[in-house]
């Protein structure tokens, strides 16, 4: 495992890193942030841009070369960027309060000898009144959900391009979103110092179109304060009472509130299976002390958490390895009992940690990676991560072949899992036994009278289908 910071003026001199994203089969990695150089309107140059796309170069010191920028779409600085699923589309937001989705298509621009493949905005999605600071897509790319700085969870449905619901909740900046990959659920982190869990309706699973959701949980603060006994007959007393009581509330408090964490980031992350998620900005109290870290949540228990991961800074970015691998049967209390093994990473201010779902001790710890915070983190295979930060430079971890374990495939995977991997193949087979059902209903259709007469000397009229004749034939 291997630490490298190129000294690559990303955006602009220094300019903030607001977000990372890595295409999930090509060599291409992208940044969005700001630009201290701004195009000028005749002269637009190819390396200004809030979007940044860089060939990631393999088994290279240099880890990136610049491919080239994107100039046009946003007017702001770009917050987060996300690759959907199949890697045809990404979807940016921005300060401008819009969010653009982004498909690859072959153009020729003004200057250009040839055509060439290039990303052009496919749509444009408005509904935010204020800067848009994270956002996510389904498992199958048709529904985006995203946060930002008005306070609203908003739910757009991709292929119609239009806004499916509006989740009001939060008192303060929605400043991460999570997805469930089963679609079940949505998991929304604000600087009111509250998650929220956003369940689907039942009746509304299968329909992609009109999918709409509820308020389930809200998770905010442990609520074990003691009560003071009696009543207190002097107004110092009562004051000390209610001193008390505040700083006991305070310590009972889940999340981080805004003096304690001064960053824009919050940025959650549901494992791959759909088991359990991360929820970083946590912080526990020992003693009268607070301890930073995450806390993890099972997907049955939204209200109560399973498990704790200390930092010694608070934790901001929560991201999940897409690969799957075989447990250590040595181990006999594993952090989250799974029949494999997941990865996952924790971005704090300074620190990047590793996981894995077989221990709750890290893996892994680097140090001091940036002089400032991290803003994103983002899994290459099993074999990469990229980290992005606000002091204007990316990192990344180089990981050895086969560190993490032996993958397991997809096809060993338990059912449920695989129904997420293979949701072409399950839609191709009900397509076919549609198709079968039809060509049976035609069947059917093609019958025959026939008039048997009764015991009592009556004719009755006796409809046949040919397929029970098909069928007598064929046991013939």
């Amino acid at each position: 495992m291997k630490l490298v910071i190129p000294n690559i003026i990303w955006h602009g001199e220094k300019e903030r890193i607001m977000a990372i994203a890595i295409h999930p089969t090509q060599n291409l990695l992208l940044t969005g942030g700001s630009d201290s150089r701004m195009p000028e309107k005749d002269n637009t140059t190819e390396d200004v841009g809030v979007i940044k796309m860089w060939t990631i170069l393999e088994n290279s010191t240099k880890m990136v070369e610049f491919a080239g920028a994107i100039n046009s779409g946003h007017e702001q600085t770009v917050n987060c960027l996300k690759f959907s699923p199949s890697g045809k589309n990404f979807a940016s937001g921005s300060d401008d309060y819009k969010i653009i989705i982004w498909s690859q298509q072959v153009r020729q621009t003004f200057g250009q000898s040839e055509p060439k493949l290039q990303w052009w905005p496919y749509a444009v999605l408005t509904g935010h009144c204020k800067e848009i600071y994270d956002l996510q897509w389904s498992k199958h790319g048709d529904i985006i959900v995203s946060g930002g700085l008005d306070k609203y969870v908003i739910v757009w449905n991709v292929k119609k391009q239009k806004q499916l619901q509006t989740l009001d909740g939060h008192t303060a900046y929605v400043q991460g979103i999570t997805i469930d990959p089963r679609l079940k659920s949505i998991v929304s982190l604000s600087q009111d110092r509250t998650a929220r869990v956003w369940k689907v309706l039942k009746a509304q699973k299968k329909n992609i179109n009109n999918l709409q959701f509820y308020p389930q949980h809200v998770v905010r603060k442990l609520e074990n304060a003691q009560k003071a006994e009696g009543q207190q007959s002097t107004s110092q007393d009562q004051q000390q009472q209610s001193q008390q009581q505040a700083e006991e509330k305070k310590q009972n408090g889940i999340f981080l509130g805004e003096t304690s964490l001064f960053t824009f980031v919050r940025r959650p992350d549901w494992s791959p299976d759909g088991s359990f998620y991360i929820l970083p900005a946590a912080e526990f109290w020992v003693d009268n002390k607070p301890i930073m870290g995450a806390y993890g949540f099972l997907r049955q228990s939204p209200q109560v958490p399973c498990f704790f991961l200390p930092t010694k800074t608070p934790a901001l970015v929560i991201r999940f390895c897409s690969k799957y691998f075989n447990r250590n049967q040595d181990i006999q209390q594993p952090l989250i009992d799974l029949p494999y093994k997941l990865i996952f990473a924790i971005g704090t201010i300074d620190s990047l940690l590793l996981y894995s779902t077989d221990s709750p001790i890290p893996l892994a710890i680097f140090g001091n990676l940036h002089y400032a915070s991290i803003t994103d983190i983002c899994f290459k295979g099993s074999n990469l991560i990229a980290v992005s930060s606000c002091d204007g430079f990316c990192s990344f971890v180089q990981i050895e072949d086969g560190y993490f374990g032996q993958e397991v495939p997809i096809d060993q995977l338990p059912e449920y899992i695989k129904v997420l991997y293979n949701n072409d193949k399950i839609e191709e087979e009900e397509v076919s036994k549609k198709n079968e059902e039809s060509k049976k209903q035609e069947i059917v259709t093609e019958q025959r009278v026939e008039y048997k007469e009764t015991q009592d000397g009556k004719k009755k009229k006796v409809i046949i289908p040919k397929t029970l004749q098909l069928d007598q034939q064929n046991q013939k």
